[in-house]
Formats: C-alpha cells, structure tokens, sequence
C-alpha cells in the first residue's frame, strides 16, 4: 500500500514470466546401477568394488564428477522416488533394531494399488509405467534429452545387459541361416509357379541385409551386442494430468519415430523394474549395438547452474 506497489507487480510480473518460462527449478538426477551375479556376498563385494572404481577412472576420463552412493543416500533415493513431494527422509540404521523395523518401512509410501490395467496408485497420486519401442533406422542424442524436459514427474529407465560376444555372433548366424533357407523356399516356389526366381519378398531381402550388415561389425568394428529395456514411469496427482504427461511423452517418442507403449496388467513389474535396483522384471528387449547404446548414454554433458 504504498509508492512502491507498481515496482513490485512489475518484478512479480517478471518472476512469472521466468518461471513460465524457465525449468521451473526442475532437478535432473542420473544414477548409474550395475548388478553382477556371485556365489556369496563376500565375492560379490569384492567384485562389485573393483567395478565400482573402474566405472568412477571411466567418469573421470570423460570429465565427469561422479561418487560411489552409499546404503543410506540409496535409501535416500529409493524414498524420493515414493514420495514425490518431497517429504523429508529421517532414518538412521540405529534406530532398526530397537524398532523391529526394516529399510523398506522408512522408503515405502502410504499405500500402493495395482487393480488396473495400465495405472496403479502411489501414496494418493497416480502412476504408469511405459516402455519404448525402437523402431527408428537412427537414433539421435538428444532424444533422452527431450525426455527429461518434459515438465512432470518422470523417470527414465534404461536396463542394457550385455551378451557374450561368440552368443552374439552365433545368433545372427543363426538368423542369417534360417532367412537363408526362407529364401530357397521363395525361389522354389517361384520355379514352381514360373516366375522369376530373383524377386522375393521385399522383407526377406531388407532383413536378410540388416543381418549381414550387423554380423560385419560384430567381426570388424570390434562393437559389442547389448539387450536394452527403455522404461518410462509417469508420476501425477489426477488421472487427466498423468494421461497429459504420458500423451506428452508419448509425442517426444514419436518425434524420434518411436512409439512409447503403456504396459499392460504389468504395472507392478514395471514399477519395480524403474526403482535404482538394477533388477529388470520386463522382458521386452531391444538388441543394439555398441555405437547405439552409447547414444543414449546421458552422463557426458555438463549441466549448468547459474
């Protein structure tokens, strides 16, 4: 109520411009989990140490702070994903055994529901849980970008489990062995009818290439073959705001000619599978290589904050 009201709706005005406009104070956070399988703890703790020091020399070579993560900043995280307004974490591993209490009574949320087909609810919000269907030639960088630009509660999943290099090639061979003999059968039936054995079906001849071409850099581009599950799960507080941020997602997918996919009667799985545990309970896989993993690969750009 004084001279000073017309500056202070101006610098209002501003802030909103800002904050229409900005990321809306919107944090990215990257984790990067590896499993391995052992006999007992004691090897795996061995091995997971070792693997845990060589991925921190990877980071450094590319320029990238990174810090091994501890049980309670992982509690921590596991917490965060629960509770997605942000409620304080308190815990502390002392307070466990008085309580009669477990790590999962201090992350989990208030109520979990899995009766529907493609939602299910978490702690009084909403939740669903996609996968992406590759079907693009190319994949370019800036897709898992666009991802997390959306401005909603979204966490992006990738599981990529490598194969033995002489499995991999063994497949393809195999692949390349069964549209072989797919082929024979086209040309002896085009003998039969009369007709050129030459023309066969446009997909024998598109796949049949495709093999060959990924069978050449398996042997001489010295890639590896990698299965990869892309998972999105989608947080909100009603039903019309999830199905907006799952649409909006959805047409970040197509704009890279993919299509993202909600999980059907799998939501439990899926949310399991999009938790920092490095366990993958959705089996649709994608094979990619090397060089087409490493595109999504998020940890090599500098984020700045002013």
């Amino acid at each position: 109520g004084d001279d000073f009201d017309d500056i202070r709706a101006e610098y209002t005005a501003i802030l909103q411009k800002q904050l229409a406009s900005g990321n809306n104070g919107i944090v990215k956070t990257k984790y990067l989990t590896f499993t391995i399988e052992a006999d007992n703890l004691k090897t795996a703790r061995a091995r997971l140490t070792r693997i845990g020091l060589d991925l921190l020399g990877y980071f450094k070579t590319m320029g990238c702070v990174a810090h091994v993560m501890d049980g309670q900043a992982r509690l921590e995280v596991l917490h965060g994903i629960f509770h997605p307004d942000g409620e304080p974490f308190r815990f502390d591993w002392d307070w466990l055994a008085p309580s009669g209490l477990s790590t999962k009574d201090f992350v989990a949320p208030s109520s979990l529901c899995f009766g529907t087909a493609k939602t299910f609810g978490l702690g009084g919000k909403y939740g669903a849980v996609s996968f992406l269907q590759i079907l693009a030639p190319e994949l370019s960088d800036e897709m898992l970008a666009d991802f997390l630009k959306t401005e909603s509660g979204i966490l992006v999943n990738l599981h990529v489990q490598a194969i033995d290099q002489t499995e991999a090639i063994k497949t393809i061979k195999r692949k390349i062995t069964d549209l072989d003999a797919m082929k024979i059968q086209e040309q002896k039936k085009a003998v039969r009818s009369g007709y050129d054995m030459d023309i066969l079906p446009s997909d024998l001849a598109t796949y049949g290439e495709d093999a060959k071409k990924l069978l050449n850099k398996l042997q001489t581009r010295n890639e590896r073959l990698f299965m990869l599950t892309f998972l999105v799960l989608n947080v909100a507080d009603t039903k019309q705001k999830l199905g907006n941020d799952v649409y909006q997602a959805a047409g970040v997918a197509q704009k890279y000619n993919c299509s993202l996919v909600r999980l059907d009667y799998q939501q439990e799985q899926g949310l399991v599978s999009s938790l920092p545990l490095g366990i993958n309970q959705i089996k649709i896989q994608r094979s990619l290589t090397t060089s087409n993993v490493a595109v999504f690969v998020p940890f090599v750009t500098q984020e700045l904050f002013q």
